[in-house]
């Protein structure tokens, strides 16, 4: 099969026509929250986002028509969609809890030649637990295996670019966000700590060291300056700007640039570096409260029937 066929597959009767299609994607999705799916205070953000990442590199085939994600540059390379920014806002992970059933509306839509933004607004029994909006990037290993070698890359087979929609994420995913801090932060608090990401852990499939382990290694940051706050806190807003990538063996560096909080609230912003060269990885951006409630917390599993009942759950 040719690279044409493969990113330019026939039309199916009933598709959606290309002014539609530009105009984004929408679906919704229920889970039934069980064990993979919390943490200690509510929702598990590693998880969510490991499943939001899912959900909009599947949107992004029914973008462009395929059965399933397998996109190519035009020399044939295999192309994989990486995260360049995601944002968490109005946050309240901590209602979630054991046989409740989310519910995930997520949509997408092409901001440019290169990038595709996707919005999942999470719910249950019809309360917001917040909404993420992640931009994407169509990239591949510049003819190396080395995850340092990947560049920026257009596909064929996708709709115009949306000129009705824009995106505050677009740029380093840190746009708008203008916070004032505390200058009174601990020297020792902000010293780099460094964290050696396991291969069989923390890479995905595609041997990048994989998005939502980023921000979870904030967390472990935040965990070893202050377990007592870091036990029960959750996140309530975060933005995370993706520069680069390491290769299995390579350490990360993350220091807390600056903070400031009091005992209830936590705002922070990490940098995350390459150990090896200090290259610019990531800027992490977080808001996190802490929880008076927290370990397990089950709803009675009656609940469920009442869900399928919503008209924003259905069957």
């Amino acid at each position: 099969m040719s690279l044409q066929q493969r990113n330019n597959p026939p039309a199916r009767p009933g598709t959606p026509s290309q002014r539609e299609r530009a105009t984004g994607w929408a679906s919704t999705h229920r889970v039934h929250l069980g064990m993979p799916h919390l943490a200690f205070s509510g929702l598990s953000e590693a998880w969510q986002l490991k499943e939001l990442g899912h959900r909009h590199w599947i949107q992004l085939a029914r973008m462009a028509e395929h059965d399933f994600p397998d996109f190519y540059d035009e020399a044939g390379h295999t192309v994989y969609a990486a995260f360049r920014s995601v944002r968490i806002e109005g946050a309240r992970f901590d209602l979630a809890k054991e046989n409740d059933t989310l519910v995930i509306r997520s949509s997408l839509f092409r901001l440019s030649r290169t990038q595709v933004q996707s919005e999942h607004r999470l719910s249950i029994g019809g309360a917001l637990l917040g909404v993420v909006r992640m931009v994407s990037v169509f990239v591949h290993r510049n003819g190396q295996a080395s995850n340092r070698s990947v560049v920026r890359v257009e596909i064929q087979g996708l709709p115009p670019v949306s000129q009705a929609r824009q995106s505050d994420l677009a740029g380093d995913g840190l746009d708008g966000v203008a916070w004032t801090w505390d200058a009174r932060t601990d020297a020792a608090d902000r010293r780099p700590q460094l964290f050696f990401p396991c291969p069989s852990q923390d890479f995905n499939g595609a041997g990048f060291l994989y998005f939502a382990n980023v921000p979870a290694f904030v967390d472990r940051a935040e965990w070893n300056v202050d377990p007592d706050f870091a036990r029960n806190a959750i996140t309530r807003w975060r933005s995370v700007a993706y520069h680069a990538n390491i290769d299995p063996g390579e350490a990360i560096s993350i220091e807390l640039v600056d903070y400031e909080r009091d005992d209830l609230l936590w705002r922070h912003r990490c940098r995350v570096t390459r150990a090896t060269d200090g290259k610019h990885v990531a800027d992490v951006l977080s808001v996190r409260s802490r929880v008076e409630v927290a370990g397990s917390r089950r709803t009675p599993a009656h609940r469920e029937v009442e869900y399928r009942d919503r008209s924003d759950c259905p069957g």
